[in-house]
């Protein structure tokens, strides 16, 4: 266990190390708050003991930076010679775990650290496991939809890597593969590399821009084929691929799922989400998303891929007090990360996906993005109503009709 111990005192820093190296922990030492964050961005730490008053900038306002910007990761135990009542309730309404007063006692320094570690939550990504295990007809429709893409020559994924997609690519192709992240590095000697290590798939990420299109490309691809080596693409875009080849029948396209057709899925993939992280870890209570918490991640737009929705889920793990995770749990996310309702409801809205919709859906689309827009920034149903130019009754069915709750 690494604990990051940040104090302007030198010591008081090398007796908190003494002590608890001899415990058997790690230590790092910051005599400030600038040293403090190198290390935290360097290092993986466990805990921090962070003392509040230091000469260049107090440790309350590092700790408020790193709730602002979603940094707390692990405990952190504020330290004060000169600490109330109201330093300690205001750092723990920040974020802080623990507040210890100075001079800090061996039996209360080891007892605070050993309770703070205890309470600790690490929850990482979904892997293979939350795949391998999970049974919903979405999950395994897509992942029989990729299985029919190991028969083909040429495959180019579509999408951002996320490690949603990252993890479909290890399942189909386990670690039979090797990643090109240069055009440049694709030439004889490194197909002869993969063919004598036993790999089938070469795998090259976001740099068709980069390759030229002319033959000498064009014979390398051939020399792959005769090699009986299977080449697979990730880019962004699909219009990637269309500068490149030209012809797209020779290509197997597969594009990074999201919900705008399907958002209903979202409530039992949360719940299967939820689920999976506290069958992993086995510091965790018993939680549920109520009703409210569902509908709250069903209906924002924000949430358009599984990885978006696993980072709310383990955000509001993390934040709910007890037992339900509530609706305010869930947008609490939101709030930390700075989603302001301009950008939830007007900038990110993906006009090609209203492309790809019939007429009436597109329309009911939009219009439930305009209205809780305005919604969500007035407060009102008068001013709604004045604002759309719809009459008060007509607003109330037609907000019922598209499923926004006042």
């Amino acid at each position: 266990m690494k604990i990051l111990i940040v104090d302007d005192e030198k010591d008081i820093r090398d007796s908190l190390k003494d002590i608890l190296v001899d415990e058997g922990y790690e230590t790092l030492l910051a005599k400030n708050v600038s040293e403090a964050k190198e290390i935290k961005l360097s290092q993986k730490i466990d805990l921090i003991l962070l003392d509040i008053w230091m000469p260049d900038i107090d440790g309350l306002s590092l700790l408020k930076e790193w709730s602002a910007n979603n940094e707390i990761n692990c405990p952190v135990i504020m330290m004060s010679g000169h600490g109330t009542i109201d330093t300690a309730i205001e750092a723990t309404k920040i974020g802080a775990t623990d507040f210890l007063e100075k001079p800090i006692s061996l039996q209360k320094l080891l007892k605070t650290i050993s309770s703070s570690l205890k309470k600790l939550v690490v929850l990482d990504e979904i892997d293979k496991t939350f795949i391998a295990e999970c049974n919903l007809k979405y999950i395994k429709d897509i992942e029989n939809e990729i299985n029919q893409l190991k028969k083909m020559y040429l495959v180019g994924f579509v999408g951002e890597k996320t490690n949603f997609m990252g993890i479909f690519i290890s399942i189909l192709f386990n670690t039979n593969y090797y990643l090109v992240k240069k055009a440049s590095d694709i030439n004889n000697n490194l197909l002869n590399l993969i063919q004598t290590s036993g790999l089938k798939f070469l795998l090259i990420d976001n740099c068709l821009g980069s390759l030229d299109k002319n033959n000498e490309y064009e014979e390398l691809f051939n020399e792959i084929n005769s090699k009986k080596i299977k080449i697979l693409f990730l880019e962004k875009e699909r219009a990637s691929f269309g500068k490149f080849f030209k012809n797209e029948n020779n290509i197997s396209f597969y594009e990074a799922p999201d919900f705008s057709n399907d958002r209903d899925i979202i409530p039992d993939l949360a719940n299967a989400l939820l689920a999976y992280h506290l069958s992993k870890n086995s510091n965790l209570p018993f939680k549920v998303l109520d009703s409210a918490a569902l509908n709250a991640l069903r209906n924002h737009p924000d949430i358009q891929r599984i990885d978006q929705l696993d980072k709310v889920i383990t955000s509001s793990i993390k934040s709910s007090a007890g037992e339900l995770i509530n609706r305010h749990d869930v947008e609490s996310f939101f709030d930390q990360h700075n989603v302001s309702v301009e950008k939830n409801y007007k900038t990110d809205i993906n006009i090609d996906v209203l492309y790809k919709k019939p007429l009436k859906e597109a329309r009911d689309s939009f219009e439930t993005m305009y209205l809780k827009y305005h919604l969500e920034k007035n407060k009102s149903i008068t001013n709604l109503s004045n604002k759309s130019g719809i009459e008060r009754t007509h607003l109330y069915r037609k907000l019922k009709q598209l499923g926004i709750k006042v």
